[in-house]
């Protein structure tokens, strides 16, 4: 089952467009959802594979020997990329064991600031197992990173 977009999502993608180095305090500010919710939601559209990256985008116009640069994306390019991102759009979600399509609800395993999505029950275990050791490990450092900062 597919991944919806609603208001919080398109406002917080807008945002991100508008600068993708807006802090989710600042995101907050100027969407009025709360900064917990921009995160979580940042978060889960990076996990579902809908936001790959954020990259820089380049001035051609400041750069003295533009001809020699090939496949920069130019800031016309990503605002066009935005007006193709409507409420209500479903990102397909594959399993992140088999990578097969996950077709009804998918089976979720939640650790850290991570979320993996599975077709059924078996690929979420084969998972568990599989990176067993790798899973500590990012939770251990998790916890590590929220005590150092004084959360617990």
């Amino acid at each position: 089952m597919p991944v919806e977009l609603d208001e919080y999502d398109i406002s917080i993608l807008k945002s991100l467009f508008d600068d993708g180095r807006k802090s989710f305090r600042q995101i907050s500010r100027e969407t009025g959802i709360t900064t917990p919710t921009v995160k979580a939601r940042y978060e889960r559209l990076v996990n579902v594979g809908f936001v790959k990256k954020i990259i820089p985008l380049i001035d051609l116009r400041k750069v003295q020997n533009a001809s020699s640069l090939l496949e920069l994306q130019t800031e016309n390019n990503s605002k066009n990329q935005f007006k193709n991102i409507k409420k209500g759009m479903q990102i397909m979600l594959n399993c992140d064991y088999c990578h097969g399509v996950i077709a009804g609800v998918p089976q979720i395993f939640k650790f850290a600031n991570y979320e993996r999505f599975f077709c059924c029950t078996s690929c979420k275990s084969d998972y568990k197992t599989k990176y067993a050791g790798r899973i500590q490990a990012i939770i251990e450092k998790n916890v590590s990173n929220l005590v150092e900062s004084g959360f617990h």
